[in-house]
């Protein structure tokens, strides 16, 4: 009686499972077949009875075709060397399909015919007995294979559109930016995640925003196509030229606008308004896009001077071949006269042939990854350094060093401790770092943005400047010489007479991260993660000081 019990809800399982059940013995002899097998395996006319041998049952279905209706389903062996397919042996696929039943777990996916699929899960267990769990995947085959040829579609798609020559921008009906090409990233000089998301007038000056957002309505709402010319302005380029065509794509209630720009300044003369090009052609009005990062409102207009990189030199110092590539051909397409060192010793060289060829080297771009000599062998000639992490050379390079040019930094005393501030005046940022390179960091982030700052290069030092510069904010390595970043917050928080006064934000690396309960246990604020960047420092500033950087403030006329 337990057996029919056992062998009924077996069978009740199958079907509610959609399969069949084999189950064996380590003899390779079959201990129980449900009646599903036979919807499964068409070459058995009833279920295996208790007792039949694999080996048997395995013979018959070969017989009669193997696993699928088709007569060669199944049976293919491996490619011969002439390239034609060959027919497997009836005992070597006999061997092949019980050497499966004996292994601990396998799984394999069979075809039936064109369009069925069935799944056959083998496990012995450690009894000896084992199971084979017969199931059709035909449906989910088919939503696998849809969904790797829409994963494909998708990918050639990006594929294309990331090689067109043009800009292409798509908004949805809130007329959020929800997708761009490679092109448009350089259009906006922003990688795509600064682009998606965002509205018109945080990308575009408020006039060119407003016309942008009726043109992107009105397609919206029509779903009439239209063109309209566009003078781009760019931050660091002469101004060009665009034929702007927008139309409407997707269904209702997913429509979304798409802009495609062609670069039309070939069609201008020498010397003639772009307007006057564009109002002969019939239909196309004519609108100034300014590119430039949008001014808050009142803000009065920033005369930016423009760049001139003709003849400026630019050397780059990293021993990573795709960074030195990279770097050197973004620099060279910027119209910068640039060259590579890939260690100290052909940093020196180079060096050592400008200095006897008479040539100026205006900047030297050292990847942060390389050794703290290269820094001191560029600063010893008087040459302006700039750091950068290797990964932020493709979106940062060309702006940090226009950047420079620009603004460059003002000249420093020469002295042993040249990141500190000699004086006892109040500084808005207070660094404890050890590291030379990472102080060279922190000092053009937080000249970019303006903040008075002093850098200590350990622990008792960092305390020391805390209670005689009275910073607005600490960034605190943990890992410090003399009293480690924990011990200096510890300290900080002690000379406060209201504690937490004082903001101090932990800055960590990945292989100490663990360690962020330790700096809320020191009396820390927050955590930073290395490598470092301007917009997380920033965002940290605005959170915890509750103001923009002192150079948004200049420029707005607040400070």
């Amino acid at each position: 009686m337990e057996g029919l019990a056992a062998t009924a809800l077996i069978e009740l399982v199958a079907d509610a499972m959609s399969g069949a059940f084999l189950i064996y013995d380590r003899d390779d002899t079959i201990v129980f077949a449900s009646p599903q097998v036979v919807g499964f395996l068409p070459a058995l006319s009833a279920a295996p009875q208790p007792g039949t041998r694999l080996r048997d049952v395995l013979g018959r279905i070969y017989d009669k075709g193997g696993y699928s209706a088709d007569p060669e389903g199944g049976l293919k062996g491996d490619t011969t060397s002439s390239g034609a397919r060959r027919r497997i042996s009836r005992e070597d696929w006999i061997a092949g399909e019980i050497a499966a039943l004996w292994r601990e777990r396998s799984e394999t996916v069979v075809r039936r015919d064109a369009d069925r699929w069935m799944s056959l899960t083998r496990r012995r267990l450690p009894s000896g007995y084992g199971t084979c769990i017969l199931r059709d995947v035909s449906e989910l085959r088919r939503r696998e294979d849809q969904w790797r040829t829409h994963l494909e579609r998708v990918q050639l798609t990006e594929e294309i559109l990331d090689s067109l020559p043009f800009p292409v921008i798509v908004r949805d009906r809130n007329l959020l930016c929800v997708a761009v090409n490679k092109a448009a990233e350089r259009l906006y000089c922003r990688p795509a995640d600064e682009i998606l998301g965002r509205r018109a007038d945080e990308l575009h000056a408020a006039d060119p925003a407003a016309h942008i957002d009726a043109a992107n309505r009105q397609v919206l709402e029509t779903g009439v196509p239209f063109s309209i010319g566009v003078q781009i302005i760019l931050p660091e380029e002469p101004p060009s030229c665009y034929l702007m065509r927008k139309f409407r794509v997707g269904k209702p209630g997913r429509y979304y606008a798409v802009t495609v720009m062609e670069d039309v300044a070939e069609l201008l003369a020498n010397g003639e308004q772009p307007e006057w090009n564009f109002a002969g052609l019939e239909g196309v009005d004519f609108i100034v896009s300014d590119m430039r990062r949008p001014k808050s409102e009142g803000q009065a207009a920033e005369v930016t001077p423009p760049v001139d990189m003709a003849g400026r030199r630019v050397l780059l110092v990293t021993d990573n071949g795709a960074v030195e590539e990279e770097g050197v051909s973004l620099l060279l397409r910027a119209g910068f006269d640039a060259t590579a060192a890939r260690n100290g010793r052909e940093l020196a060289a180079v060096l050592d042939i400008t200095r006897e060829r008479q040539v100026v080297v205006d900047l030297v771009v050292v990847d942060a990854g390389m050794d703290f000599a290269c820094l001191e062998a560029a600063q010893a000639c008087g040459i302006d350094v700039l750091v950068l992490e290797g990964f932020q050379v493709a979106r940062e390079l060309i702006p940090s060093v226009l950047r420079r040019f620009r603004n460059p930094p003002p000249a420093q005393p020469v002295a042993d401790e040249q990141w500190q501030i000699a004086s006892a005046m109040p500084v808005d940022v207070l660094v404890a770092e050890d590291n030379g390179v990472n102080q060279i960091v922190f000092s053009q982030i937080l000249e970019g943005l303006g903040y008075r700052y002093a850098i200590a290069a350990d622990g008792e030092e960092a305390v020391r400047l805390f209670r005689d510069l009275q910073p607005r904010i600490v960034l605190m390595d943990i890992t410090l010489p003399r009293l480690n970043g924990f011990e200096a917050a510890s300290a900080i928080r002690e000379m406060e007479t209201v504690a937490g006064t004082v903001p101090i934000i932990g800055v960590l690396s990945p292989a100490v991260e663990g360690d962020r309960d330790a700096c809320w246990a020191a009396g820390m604020n927050d955590v930073v993660m290395k490598p470092l960047s301007p917009d997380v420092l920033e965002e940290k500033f605005r959170r915890y000081l509750g103001d923009e950087s002192p150079v948004t403030q200049r420029r707005a006329g607040l400070r």
